[in-house]
């Protein structure tokens, strides 16, 4: 047995807003905590970094303003170095002036964050 459909002159509702779109937006109203920015920042790294960078890096966080990036071999770092400036800028420009200062990096495997 099937049911009948029957025609309406109602509006369709729209369809349901996913739950993480409108916890998003109401965390930003209420002061969203620094966190909310880091995980933005790491979900969007492709998008906000220069090809170079989505080559030899990735974030691993950010603490008191400063992003911690692992690159493959220190001489990654070094090159990379150079560009961190304008890696601050693209981050400014998306998530405010404030999520991220300065920028350091740790050579993968090395969980103390300097030379292996």
């Amino acid at each position: 047995m099937t049911r009948a459909n029957y025609y309406s002159d109602k509006p369709k509702r729209p369809e349901p807003t996913p739950i993480d779109d409108l916890l998003g937006s109401i965390v930003e109203r209420a002061g969203a905590s620094p966190d909310l920015g880091v995980a933005k920042l790491v979900s969007s790294w492709n998008d906000v970094v220069s090809e170079r960078w989505r080559e030899r890096a990735r974030p691993i966080g950010v603490r008191d303003q400063t992003l911690l990036v692992e690159v493959p071999e220190g001489a990654d770092a070094s090159l990379l170095r150079y560009d961190s400036a304008d890696l601050m800028r693209r981050i400014s420009q998306r998530f405010g002036p404030d999520l991220v200062r300065s920028v350091k990096f740790r050579v993968e495997g090395d969980v103390r964050g300097g030379k292996p």
